[in-house]
């Protein structure tokens, strides 16, 4: 497949993949934080309490994956997991005061290389994007 084929969804996955690569090469090897790993870490920045469960949801990932994630997150230090008291079932993550100073090391890389990889639109194209992203998002949930 050629990059000028214009099949929206073949894009998406080019995407997806290219941005995974890009993120790898920036931040995995110079930091020793996997995508699902950071992906665990931005969730609980914004929303610390989350099971894994909600995660998984979250970025659509494998649930291995992200159990993987925060099992490594938690024996590291960087992530508390205690029971929910709604639903004893269940684990509230949060982020510790080393995953927070963590968070913050990598933050300035990778928002570098996201606004590297954005960079070759404009802020309208950029808008348009995301809204478009967050209706196929949308109606792909709705599918499931």
């Amino acid at each position: 497949m050629s990059i000028t084929d214009d099949k929206p969804l073949s894009l998406v996955h080019m995407l997806s993949n290219r941005i995974s690569r890009a993120f790898f090469d920036e931040v995995e090897t110079k930091y020793g934080v996997s995508i699902a790993e950071w992906r665990v870490i931005l969730t609980l920045v914004s929303e610390p309490g989350l099971s894994g469960a909600d995660i998984t949801n979250r970025w659509a990932m494998e649930k291995m994956a992200v159990n993987r994630a925060v099992q490594r997150l938690v024996d590291s230090g960087n992530v508390a997991r205690t029971r929910d008291p709604d639903d004893r079932r269940s684990y509230q993550l949060t982020l510790t005061a080393k995953g927070m100073k963590l968070y913050e090391k990598i933050a300035p890389s990778a928002n570098k290389r996201y606004a590297e990889l954005t960079s070759a639109i404009s802020g309208d194209e950029l808008e348009a994007l995301v809204a478009t992203l967050r209706k196929m998002i949308s109606r792909a949930e709705e599918l499931n």
